[in-house]
């Protein structure tokens, strides 16, 4: 954390240690505990800083070494942890064999109490490290959790905005959650494969020690446990990928059916979105059912092994290994395989889990393939003054599309008034898209002040920008929130830029005024909506300004309260619009047909021309 003296406002380093926080000078380096006594010397917020994922693809074990990092005391716990269970394990199997072998024919009775004592000291020692084991395991579990899911949140949120055009709501749901789902198998396997290893390892010792036929005999036994349990494990698998596909798919099915609810009930087509939900239902059931019949043999199994195998050994020492091993090391033989079954089944087990986790890496694996729309290279713009400049610039949205831009070229004054007009599916949209830095030119480059946007920080730039999409639509929470966004700005600065946006007398009619709220747009009409996103665009004072048709739903008046206040911010201004009134405002029009850019100009002086674009345009609308 990074914190601030309340009375000076200097920056301090708080680092977490046991039991609460210390304070670090930045110049001296002196430390001092952190408690309710001098908590008030510190502002009551701080900043938490988060190591981001590399910039550059990530595979399943580069995630994992990822998430490890810091956690090497942990590890060192869980090894100690290990390999004592490990000796305590090799002691129960031949403290059965003396006991039961030797000591009671014998009816050696110090020595039985003797053996009992120290195998239940063993006990008590094996439940103190299982606890150290476990603690250690919920800790690195925190530690991973907080290093993980931050680091894919922050790659998520940089990830350039054609990757989020081109996945559905559920698969980015499911990566943006899956790295927690991923991170809680691979914990846990861990422990379990190295103690599971361990044991078994020391057990097979042990079987070659005291009959290598009997322990080759086994082991052929572990193998055919091992690839019966393999392969209903991997023939679960299989449909548990389909489950994970046709979960995304049902998920983004309920999120689209529920946001189009509306539309549904006009057009009356409720049941047919309940036909395509329930017909998908009712495919994944029969998935998690054929899932189902593979876990319960796999239950059936797992009862009915440990038996079958200690018939067998009973069935070779009583025929073909007759008289090989006496009745002691016959038990602590027959202990042994028991307790190398049982580690072999959890290795199978850890493996088919870690394999479990491959459809949900395959979820979250384009998010660590995708670089980030800004890199550590990116230039930082400076303060933009307001000049842009397209040259050249085509754009097709598929590699064989075909192009929706051909070759634009334009440049922008700063503080000029732009209009971009043309015909439906002319490409004003996309080339605004192009303009922000939402999608890539194939060829050609844009450039604010001069600098080629590809290689500035694109996200700094359009913190300096005001955009207002078509169909924009506000955040959740209150109009107060909608306004100000992550950004610390006053009350008087959101009623000033509602006031621009001709808002203000709206929202003070409202019951709670700014603190009205709103989900997913209600409690506000389609105009007032239109002027809240406007108000959210202009209360960072822009040096440019965006509008994708963001005032078609205003009236005249409110339009003019619109154009007024942003021709007061001097900003420079791209406004993509149908009506006239807009078009008559702006110091240039640039007219598009079909990709291209086929006249440009003054509004009046386009209009005169009877035969141009524009001029066609307008006659067509007041029709």
């Amino acid at each position: 954390l990074v914190g601030h003296r309340a009375a000076s406002g200097a920056p301090v380093a708080l680092l977490w240690r046991r039991g609460g926080y210390e304070s670090v000078h930045p110049t001296s380096g002196r430390r001092t505990r952190v408690d309710a006594a001098n908590a008030d010397e510190f502002e009551p917020q701080g900043v938490m800083f988060y190591r981001p994922l590399p910039e550059r693809p990530l595979t399943l074990g580069r995630l994992f070494r990822f998430s490890l990092r810091g956690t090497g005391g942990d590890v060192r716990n869980l090894v100690l942890a290990g390999l004592v269970t490990v000796a305590i394990g090799a002691l129960v199997p031949i403290a059965t064999g003396q006991v039961l072998g030797v000591f009671v024919p014998n009816a050696e009775k110090d020595l039985i109490a003797q053996v009992s004592l120290a195998v239940m000291v063993a006990g008590i020692v094996s439940a103190a490290f299982m606890l150290l084991q476990n603690l250690t395991v919920l800790r690195m579990e925190g530690r991973m959790e907080s290093t993980l899911q931050p680091a894919v949140w922050d790659r998520l949120l940089r990830l350039p905005t054609r990757f989020f055009a081109e996945r559905s709501t559920g698969e980015l749901a499911s990566a943006a959650m899956g790295v927690s789902a991923i991170r809680r198998v691979l914990s846990g396997i861990g422990p379990v494969a190295l103690q599971a290893g361990s044991v078994g390892a020391m057990n097979l010792v042990l079987l070659l020690f005291y009959s290598v036929p009997l322990a080759l005999a086994a082991l052929g036994m572990l193998t055919v446990i091992a690839a019966v349990f393999l392969t209903l494990g991997l023939w679960e698998l299989r449909w548990q990928r389909r489950l994970v596909e046709l979960g995304n798919k049902l998920n983004n099915q309920a999120f689209q059916t529920l946001r189009g609810l509306p539309k549904l009930r006009v057009a009356g087509a409720e049941s047919f979105a309940y036909a395509a939900w329930a017909g998908e239902f009712a495919r994944s059931r029969e998935l998690q059912q054929r899932a189902g019949r593979i876990k319960n043999v796999t239950t059936v199994l797992n009862a009915v092994y440990l038996p079958l195998c200690t018939l067998v050994m009973f069935v070779l020492l009583a025929g073909p290994a007759r008289g090989s091993l006496t009745a002691g090391e016959f038990l602590t033989f027959s202990t042994a395989v028991t307790m190398l079954l049982s580690s072999v089944t959890q290795l199978t087990g850890a493996l088919i889990s870690a394999a479990s986790v491959l459809p949900m890496f395959e979820q979250i694996k384009p998010v660590l393939d995708e670089a980030p729309e800004v890199g550590s290279g990116s230039t930082q713009p400076g303060e933009l003054q307001g000049a842009i400049e397209a040259r050249g610039v085509s754009f097709r949205y598929t590699d064989d599309g075909p192009l929706v831009l051909d070759d634009v070229s334009l440049s922008i004054r700063p503080g000029e008034f732009v209009a971009v007009v043309g015909p439906s599916g002319c490409g004003k949209s996309t080339l605004l898209r192009l303009l922000i830095g939402f999608d890539e030119p194939v060829s050609g480059s844009v450039l604010y002040d001069g600098q080629d946007l590809a290689a500035l920080d694109q996200s700094a730039v359009r913190r300096q920008c005001g955009v207002v999409l078509q169909n924009a639509q506000p955040l959740t929470g209150s109009i107060l929130d909608c306004i100000c966004g992550a950004e610390s700005y006053t009350q008087e600065e959101a009623w000033e830029a509602a006031a621009m946006a001709g808002l203000a007398e709206d929202i003070k009619r409202m019951p709670m005024g700014l603190h009205t709220m709103l989900s997913g747009g209600g409690a506000v009409s389609g105009g007032q909506r239109q002027r809240l996103m406007i108000a959210q665009a202009l209360i960072r004072r822009p040096r440019v300004l965006f509008f994708d048709e963001a005032t078609s739903a205003l009236d005249n008046e409110t339009q003019r309260t619109v154009i007024d206040s942003t021709r007061a911010l001097q900003a420079t201004r791209v406004v993509i619009a149908h009506r006239l009134s807009t078009v008559m405002d702006a110091d240039r029009v640039i007219v598009m047909s079909e990709g291209r850019v086929v006249q440009q100009g003054p509004p009046a002086q386009l209009l005169a021309d009877t035969g141009g674009r524009l001029h066609e345009l307008v006659r067509r609308q007041m029709r």
